[in-house]
């Protein structure tokens, strides 16, 4: 045989065993692709498919919809039709929406229009509550049901951020219609069924929405930030600690700096969780950044020019050394605010998700009317789950294993000292559906149930049982 020949049936057998080793890798990954996601016992499995399979908007091209604009325009999404077939659906859903919410209606944004949990009590609102020390305290109005910490965050001006919380019609329909005000009603409908969900009313899924506002004093500029007039309650010494106290109030002007949307869409009934900021809330964390480097060499509105990363997003309230001016209503120290991950995931962890979020709100930006003041504001990203209709009672959600999108979101002004705390760095590891406890030991918990995913409507639960203790006439 010469060589010539030898050569050429060398690699011959070279290129039919090549093919072979190809072929078996191929069946291989085709078998683990595809797990079923329920497990023999009909409950959903730990490792949960991914449903959101790879196409155009996985690709890291997210776009807007022209049709969103102009933003007098926008519609809401339609949540019963909700595609589901790619990252980027996601994050079109949450800015959408966005827009819809922030569209003006009547000479205002239309979410300020919207119920909140205290108004389906019959009860005066209880105005816009700033983040607090958990306190047995009635006074203090524990937010032991909101996403967060047990901090207050410090503006620079001294003043508290404060917060709001609003409900869609369809989650005001449902509270409504089912009698949940009631909190033995409430009881009775979880032990019933606990895998009830919150519905989909034609095609608006419920909804529920917590903002964040900055008091605006003398000398801000607050031009490119949606402003208004309100009244807030009054911080106090008492006990040795810092407390709301309702009975004194003042009008001031707020800023809106922080928005989360959560709302139920077709195939997702623990709802898709998206954030956004004003884009001169805090700076980016640059991914392995030593604690003793700055953070940037620019102010932004919560952190000053040149601060180590290791001064970011100190909690003074659990470390005692927060103090209050009851008469100025100043705070000191104030917070030096980051943002850890820019897109909600540290580097290298979904990086389509990061990519399709940058893009999207790039998109969006080229579409705003310059005039527009929400053209300042950008998602920070959004988290939801893996597979479809995979909700049940009892997930204590405290791995990534079933979520998607972005892993560890946080907002800079909502969670800012939770952002890189493994128990609490995103949505779904306050947002589950556990039995809740009570703050106060004569209250009813809370048994587990899909319904526990939202904390407005464990609100109203333990709000209506506090209610109903006061004598009458308080």
């Amino acid at each position: 045989m010469n060589t010539a020949l030898r050569n050429t049936l060398i690699l011959v057998v070279l290129a039919f065993v090549a093919g072979i080793f190809f072929w078996q890798n191929k069946q291989s990954a085709s078998s683990t692709e595809s797990p079923t996601t329920t497990a023999s016992d009909g409950t959903p499995p730990k490792a949960v498919v991914d449903a959101v399979i790879e196409k155009s908007g996985d690709i890291g091209e997210c776009d807007a919809e022209t049709n969103w604009f102009p933003h007098s325009q926008t519609q809401r999404t339609d949540d019963s039709a909700f595609p589901n077939s790619s990252n980027c659906d996601f994050h079109q859903w949450a800015w959408q929406n966005f827009l819809w919410l922030t569209q003006e209606v009547d000479g205002q944004p239309r979410f300020l229009s919207f119920a909140t949990p205290d108004s389906l009590l019959g009860n005066e609102p209880r105005g816009m509550l700033p983040r607090m020390a958990k306190s047995d305290s009635p006074e203090s109005l524990d937010e032991y049901l909101q996403a967060g910490t047990d901090g207050i965050f410090v503006a620079h001006n001294g003043r508290s951020v404060y917060y709001s919380q609003y409900l869609d019609q369809t989650f005001v329909n449902f509270v409504q219609s089912n009698n949940l005000t009631d909190p033995t009603t409430l009881q009775a409908l979880i032990k019933a069924n606990p895998a009830t969900n919150f519905p989909i009313e034609g095609t608006a899924g419920a909804m529920e929405l917590k903002v964040s506002w900055l008091v605006v004093t003398d000398g801000f500029d607050a031009s490119n930030m949606f402003t208004m007039q309100t009244e807030i309650a009054k911080l106090v010494n008492k006990n040795g600690q810092i407390v709301i106290d309702t009975s004194q109030t003042e009008e001031v002007t707020v800023a809106l700096v922080g928005f989360h949307i959560a709302g139920i869409v077709a195939g997702h009934p623990e709802m898709i969780w998206a954030t956004f900021e004003h884009q001169r809330n805090a700076p980016n964390v640059m991914p392995g950044l030593p604690l003793d480097q700055p953070v940037s060499d620019q102010d932004y509105t919560f952190y000053s020019a040149n601060t180590t990363l290791a001064e970011c997003n100190v909690n003074n309230t659990s470390d005692g050394l927060l103090k209050l001016d009851q008469q100025t209503q100043t705070l000191s120290p104030i917070t030096q605010a980051c943002r850890q991950y820019q897109f909600g995931n540290a580097a290298g962890v979904n990086t389509i998700n990061d990519k399709n979020i940058q893009t999207l709100n790039a998109s969006v930006a080229k579409l705003f009317d310059p005039t527009d003041v929400w053209k300042n504001y950008a998602e920070v990203g959004a988290v939801w789950f893996k597979g479809t209709n995979t909700l049940q009672p009892g997930l204590s959600i405290a791995t990534d294993e079933l979520l998607a999108g972005s892993l560890s979101l946080s907002n800079a002004t909502i969670e800012t000292f939770t952002q890189v705390a493994s128990t609490e760095n995103n949505c779904f590891r306050c947002h589950n559906t556990m039995q809740q406890f009570p703050p106060k030991v004569d209250l009813q918990p809370l048994p587990a149930s899909n319904l526990n995913i939202s904390h407005a409507l464990q609100n109203i639960y333990f709000w209506s049982q506090e209610d109903a203790q006061q004598p009458a006439g308080d």
